[in-house]
């Protein structure tokens, strides 16, 4: 599965408590999602549980309890919309790779 950076910051807003939209995305993209957020270090939770008759690498349970220091600090430079737009505008002008840390460089450059 593709990683997508629009379901991964509705997944963190959606942590801290803000109401998303999540019903653009398949039950299968948000596990996996959240997934990523936890290998990531943006949130806590146990390992996702992944079944024996599934090999599609897609956890059939994933459960968060909290965003990280990092997580929170990162949701809170991508929460609004402008903001989130102008670094991925950004990026894509610098020719680099949309990725976590070209996000978090960009997030560090433009709004510090």
């Amino acid at each position: 599965m593709k990683r997508d950076f629009e379901l991964i910051r509705q997944l963190l807003l959606d942590i801290e408590g803000e109401k998303v939209d999540l019903s653009l995305f398949t039950e299968d993209q948000i596990l996996y999602h959240k997934a990523l957020l936890l290998e990531a270090g943006l949130a806590e939770g146990p390992k996702p549980h992944y079944s024996r008759r599934k090999y599609s690498g897609i956890p059939d349970k994933v459960i968060i309890h909290k965003l990280t220091w990092e997580g929170h600090d990162f949701t809170d430079a991508i929460r609004d919309e402008s903001r989130w737009q102008k670094a991925k505008e950004w990026i894509k002008q610098a020719g680099k790779i949309l990725t976590l840390e070209t996000l978090k460089e960009a997030v560090k450059i433009l709004f510090s």
